[in-house]
């Protein structure tokens, strides 16, 4: 695993980073400059024998990361190292980094267990916490061309406030739901874990719950207030989320919460859990409220999907679907969120299969909380936080959303 792909390049985007982001400069030598593709990479003598081997380098990379509000830090062969800062990709001042240098990154935090597990299945998902334990990330490594890809997701050190979360005002009483389903969704990134992590906050701070935790890593962590809170990772406390789940049925839960469901049987089970008076707190990759529940049905056969829409029409309290959206000056990015609220309603266009109307419902539901992405849209626009035109290309309806800040409806971009 240690030798370049034969038809390795770096990527060329990363060259020029854009917007006013300059390279970060560490004191680093990077005067090789990329590598400009046609060929194998060849690492400096000073590579052959990597320098992230005494684990130094990486955590001063992460130092960097930390202190330049970094979302992610990526090491692959190729490039330096590569920081997300608002959303774009900004190159460090520093060496490129070989096959090696990656790998021997990627050794500095994993067990030989767990590189045993990484070699095995090319992948790799954990967390790992910097030497003075003020930095925590979760790390997802894979392999790509014969080298090894990891990549760094700073973990926020304390859970986050609800006020601090820009979600519409109505969901801080989620955490007030005794039973049923509640999803947050939305792209990798845009802040879903955070905002479940401070519903579960919230429950143990006003309530005395039981609550069981099943999540790939554990991202925080959380200290027993008024409720217990039980926090099970995958693969180290557990096997697979159905199989967590089935047993966590009978660990007289309160509360589950699942990072993520990403199969048919942990759905179910899921589903169940919240049938039998447990609250359920999970996320789903989906683009809105609506297209939640078409993703849903559709993970089941097809002769299931008219009961597991009744089924989510009994249990289904409510979806927060987030997006994260450039500022006007790119900056920076604010939260765009979505709020369903499952009224009996609802709950009836669910199970009769009628998203066109649960969106107007949503449209027209301000009064008990409800808002749609593109009220959200027109609201930051006419705040002057987002551009209006970047609001027209995000909504879902363009016209509707360009009549209302007086712009032309274009196509998404």
């Amino acid at each position: 695993m240690s030798g370049a792909h034969p038809h390795d390049s770096s990527p060329q985007y990363l060259r020029q980073p854009s917007g006013a982001h300059q390279p970060v400069n560490t004191g680093w030598d990077n005067s090789g400059g990329w590598d400009d593709g046609g060929g194998q990479i060849e690492p400096t003598p000073e590579q052959s024998v990597s320098a992230y081997a005494s684990g130094g380098l990486l955590t001063q990379l992460l130092e960097i990361a930390e202190s330049e509000d970094a979302s992610d830090l990526h090491l692959t062969a190729g490039a330096p190292p590569v920081l997300r800062i608002n959303g774009k990709l900004v190159p460090v001042e520093a060496k490129i980094m070989s096959p090696d240098d990656t790998e021997a990154a990627l050794r500095q935090i994993l067990s030989d267990r767990d590189m045993d597990r990484f070699y095995e299945h090319r992948a790799i998902d954990c967390t790992h916490t910097t030497p003075d334990g003020k930095g925590r990330f979760r790390v997802s490594a894979y392999v790509q061309r014969g080298a090894v890809t990891v990549v760094y997701r700073r973990i926020p050190s304390d859970v986050k406030p609800f006020n601090s979360l820009g979600l519409p005002p109505a969901c801080a009483k989620l955490h007030t739901l005794k039973d049923g389903m509640v999803l947050c969704v939305g792209p990798t990134g845009c802040g879903k874990s955070t905002t479940l992590a401070t519903i579960i906050d919230q429950i143990n701070e006003n309530f005395n719950y039981n609550i069981i935790t099943i999540e790939d890593p554990i991202e925080f962590v959380h200290r027993h207030k008024r409720s217990l809170v039980n926090q099970r990772e995958l693969y180290s406390d557990t096997n697979t989320f159905q199989e967590a789940l089935h047993f966590a049925l009978r660990e007289d839960p309160d509360v589950i919460m699942v990072g993520e469901m990403r199969d048919l049987e942990t759905m179910r089970t899921a589903i169940t859990a919240a049938e039998t008076g447990h609250l359920v707190l999970s996320t789903l990759h989906a683009i809105d409220s609506i297209s939640t529940i078409d993703r849903m049905c559709a993970m089941f056969p097809t002769e299931e999907q008219e009961y597991v829409r009744m089924q989510l029409s009994m249990v289904l309290r409510a979806v927060i679907a987030q997006r994260l959206i450039p500022t006007k000056n790119e900056m920076s990015r604010v939260m765009c969120a979505e709020f369903m609220l499952v009224t009996p309603g609802v709950a009836n266009m669910i199970r009769q299969g009628q998203p066109a109307l649960i969106y107007q419902a949503m449209e027209t539901g301000a009064s008990v909380g409800m808002v749609s992405f593109d009220k959200q849209l027109v609201a930051l626009a006419r705040k002057g936080i987002i551009d209006p035109d970047l609001a027209v290309r995000q909504a879902r309806h363009q016209k509707g959303v360009a009549d209302a800040l007086g712009r032309t409806a274009s196509l998404r971009t």
